[in-house]
């Protein structure tokens, strides 16, 4: 795809965003196996393949692998990974602010849609004092409660002495499936900024002595660390001799408490009664919907089957819709189109896959080519520079 088609699309559409794990990184590592082991190990379960010992062994083992590397972390955020990933956010919240006030077009809002299935805080830390305006659903002054109803909302400013009023660029951030700040209160959902309950899902582990837990990784023939598979789990789990399985019990009831979708591929099932989470894929669905509308696609692969059939069902009945998703490496491509079934034919034409490869190939004229030559992966770092450089340009087409 051309840049200038991209500036294009970004002039005059609604915007909006999808993004998973693979954006946090380096800081908070992508899934990796955790939701095909998890949805593995439950039907396993469901049809009686596995006793109940070796069940509960791999199911905490995997919890806890899930826990410490993509939650645990945001209580207390430090090191070089963290300065980088951060610095990321807080460039594409900055570049995306300056987009939305520079685009030309009257009939359209200022809000950039923030739709994600990670859990953690990242965004709201990158944008706290960095001059961006983040709706996170919550509203309140001494406790939080979070109304999906907020995401309709927009802010204005009005000039001192004519009175003018004009908005200003949002960003909503939709969690669809839940966020560690997240906590249950008489049915309410309240912010838990201080992220007490992660901390109290820790002391439970902290308490519990390691050996109780299997290792989910292994070294592989050619010497790199690779994950298991889930009938080496359970092998591990059953060779385990662990005699008493409530001993797991308090971690995993402490964890069970944080309002967050487990990441398997039954999870909208498991959740589809919970209001908050059905609003939220609802918000998605709606916003595809309308007319005009542009989806990034970044750091997600759409294995989660439920915002694939969204998307693809969006873009079939919306032809005004146009969905750019940003593989992070060429093979990826293969993947995103088996998940989102794009082999199929799509009848508006409007789904498109764009790789290191191929941003290359379409871009290489003398504006575009030192940019593009540099991409070898789209990660935040990569997109954050084309959307940059089509900033940069609207900004020499006004300077005319």
């Amino acid at each position: 795809m051309r840049i200038e088609s991209l500036k294009y699309y970004i002039q005059s559409s609604n915007i909006n965003f999808l993004y998973g794990s693979g954006i946090s990184r380096p800081y908070l590592p992508t899934l990796g196996n955790v939701e095909n082991w998890l949805t593995d190990l439950f039907e396993r379960r469901l049809d009686g393949l596995v006793k109940k010992t070796p069940f509960i062994v791999v199911k905490a083992s995997i919890i806890k692998r899930y826990f410490e590397a993509v939650m645990l972390p945001n209580v207390s955020p430090k090191g070089t990974a963290y300065d980088k990933t951060i610095a990321e956010y807080r460039a594409f919240l900055s570049i995306w602010n300056d987009l939305m006030n520079k685009r030309n077009n009257r009939l359209v809002n200022k809000q950039v849609n923030l739709f994600t299935t990670n859990v953690d805080t990242l965004v709201e830390r990158a944008a706290l004092g960095h001059g961006v305006e983040i709706n996170d659903g919550f509203q309140g002054s001494l406790e939080q409660l979070f109304d999906a109803g907020n995401f309709q909302k927009t802010i204005s400013k009005t000039s001192l002495h004519f009175q003018n009023v004009s908005d200003i660029p949002v960003f909503n951030l939709m969690k669809v499936h839940g966020s560690i700040n997240w906590r249950e209160d008489d049915m309410l959902i309240k912010n838990d900024p201080r992220l007490l309950l992660v901390q109290s899902v820790e002391t439970q582990l902290k308490k519990m002595d390691p050996s109780l837990f299997i290792d989910t990784i292994k070294t592989s023939a050619s010497g790199g660390i690779v994950d298991k598979t889930m009938d080496e789990l359970i092998a591990a789990a059953s060779g385990l001799g662990v005699s008493d399985v409530d001993i797991y019990k308090p971690f995993l009831e402490q964890y069970s408490k944080l309002i967050m979708i487990n990441p398997t591929k039954r999870k909208f099932r498991e959740s589809v009664i919970d209001h908050h989470f059905y609003e939220l894929m609802r918000q998605f669905s709606n916003n595809l919907e309308k007319e005009n509308t542009l989806l990034f696609v970044m750091g997600f692969s759409f294995a989660d089957e439920h915002l694939a059939d969204i998307t693809r069902r969006a873009a079939n009945t919306n032809p005004t819709l146009h969905v750019i998703i940003f593989a992070y490496d060429d093979g990826q491509k293969d993947v995103i189109s088996n998940n989102l079934n794009t082999s199929s034919v799509v009848p508006n034409n409007n789904i498109t896959i764009i790789t290191p490869s191929s941003i290359k190939a379409s871009n290489q004229d003398e504006k575009n080519k030192r940019l593009v030559d540099g991409i070898s992966v789209f990660d935040l770092c990569s997109i954050n520079l084309l959307f940059e450089h089509i900033a940069k340009s609207i900004d020499i087409h006004y300077d005319k």
